[in-house]
């Protein structure tokens, strides 16, 4: 997990006036434990995913994009779910809060500040609780 990279998004923000972060999260071995069937049936929640997904979901200077290669349908159940839980993203796999610039071209990547992924390294079994703790130390984390 770089948590570094929480820091230093946070820096960066405060530096270039900007009004929010955007944070892609992937669903399976992230936030839920990957079972490789369609709608993930029998998956349980990683280990305080719902915490802190729940706290940024309630900050309006947090964008949440689900990062996900899942169908549309299997995607549409797990935020149902997940907004049950009190956790709602903004967007799926696109940030159109960041448009085109004379600079970068986001149509076939779009733009986010962290990525939450077990394929770039997420360990959601532990991670979820130092993703905490680093907001914590940092002063981010809002009650």
């Amino acid at each position: 997990m770089n948590l570094f990279n929480i820091e230093r998004t946070f820096n960066d923000k405060q530096r270039r006036g900007w009004t929010r972060i955007s944070i892609c999260v992937d669903v399976h071995d992230v936030i839920l434990e990957g079972k490789y069937n369609r709608f993930n049936t029998g998956a349980s929640y990683m280990p305080n995913a719902l915490n802190v997904l729940r706290n940024w979901s309630k900050r309006d200077d947090i964008c949440l994009i689900l990062w996900s290669s899942s169908h549309t349908d299997s995607l549409t159940k797990v935020c149902d779910d997940l907004l049950k839980q009190g956790i709602k993203f903004d967007h799926i796999n696109s940030n159109p809060e960041c448009p085109n610039t004379d600079l970068c071209d986001f149509s076939k990547k779009f733009y986010f500040n962290i990525l939450l992924d077990d394929k770039a390294g997420f360990e959601g079994a532990t991670d979820w609780f130092l993703i905490e703790k680093e907001f914590r130390r940092i002063g981010e984390w809002k009650e």
